[in-house]
């Protein structure tokens, strides 16, 4: 496990129980056979840059959940000084606990990371699989390419609180797409939105950072043109794309596209729907909306 991040230290002064956190993430479970005797791994769900998950139920009460596994080398690490302590914390499993936060499994948007092991070749991460959810890509094309104005919107509406929760305790996802999104469904009706894989993650901070993790397509204008960009505009665009995704029918939205005019904004789309994207794909991030701006547009209510 090594450093591999913009920031050599984030700086904390929090109350005991948030400290807690961080030591939590400095280390994992680290027996196998605890692991092999608990959990049944099933079917292959898909595989990213740092991992892959299959699905898998817990043998005790046939709980679903996913198990990510990660090579060794492959995991992130980050120092943190917590109230003047040093803690050298699983980055990806810190920002899964902070984006979380104390409660059931299941309460936050940000879906809930269970236990953790750390053994000598690999960390396996436990993770809440919800039942009755697909991720936003197989959602879209099971819905024929492309969701009506109004569902986007409910969608997005869901997805910008989310990430302004998960930006007020600390944490930038970095990476929000189609496919790191779950949508679930659920007894009243209404989908109900789940983040997940926060591989790329990092702690959201002010600075500007200069490499980028998540997705390269969905990278922001600014780290394009002058390598350089920040938390909170890069969520906005990246909330942009999704939002842009699921009203065509193109395969994949581009950055770099979409800033040469080679993909464009179906004119076909209601005027408020346009205001929105406009207000997320904007090219100069000090121009683009924040997260509040969204949350009290009237056009997301």
């Amino acid at each position: 496990m090594e450093d591999r991040n913009d920031i050599d230290y984030v700086f904390y002064n929090v109350p005991p129980e948030e400290e807690m956190m961080f030591l939590m993430a400095s280390s994992g479970k680290t027996n196998r056979a605890e692991f092999i005797a608990k959990y049944h791994r099933q079917g292959h769900l898909g595989a990213g840059g740092f991992g892959s998950v299959f699905a898998g139920i817990r043998r005790q009460d046939s709980f679903p959940v996913a198990l990510k596994f990660i090579r060794r080398e492959d995991v992130r690490c980050q120092k943190v000084i917590c109230n003047g302590r040093l803690y050298h914390i699983i980055l990806e499993v810190a920002l899964m606990l902070r984006a979380t936060g104390p409660g059931p499994v299941g309460h936050s948007s940000a879906i809930s990371l269970l236990e953790w092991y750390t053994l000598e070749d690999m960390l396996i991460l436990v993770i809440e699989r919800p039942d009755h959810s697909q991720d936003l890509h197989t959602y879209r094309h099971r819905k024929g390419g492309c969701l009506p104005e109004h569902e986007a919107k409910m969608i997005l509406k869901q997805m910008v609180d989310a990430a302004a929760d998960m930006h007020a305790k600390g944490v930038f996802h970095r990476d929000i797409k189609l496919a790191n999104t779950l949508i679930q469904q659920t007894p009243t009706g209404v989908p109900r939105v789940r983040v997940i894989d926060f591989g790329c993650g990092s702690f959201s901070t002010e600075m500007p950072l200069r490499s980028f993790w998540g997705t390269r397509i969905y990278a922001p204008p600014e780290w394009f043109e002058v390598k350089s960009y920040s938390a909170c505009p890069t969520t906005v665009w990246q909330l942009g794309a999704l939002f842009f995704s699921l009203l065509h029918r193109e395969e994949h939205f581009s950055t770099e596209e979409f800033i040469d005019n080679r993909t464009q904004i179906s004119p076909t789309l209601s005027r408020e729907t346009k205001i929105l994207l406009e207000m997320c794909l904007t090219r100069d991030p000090k121009n683009r909306a924040t997260l509040e701006e969204l949350q009290r547009c009237p056009h997301l209510q």
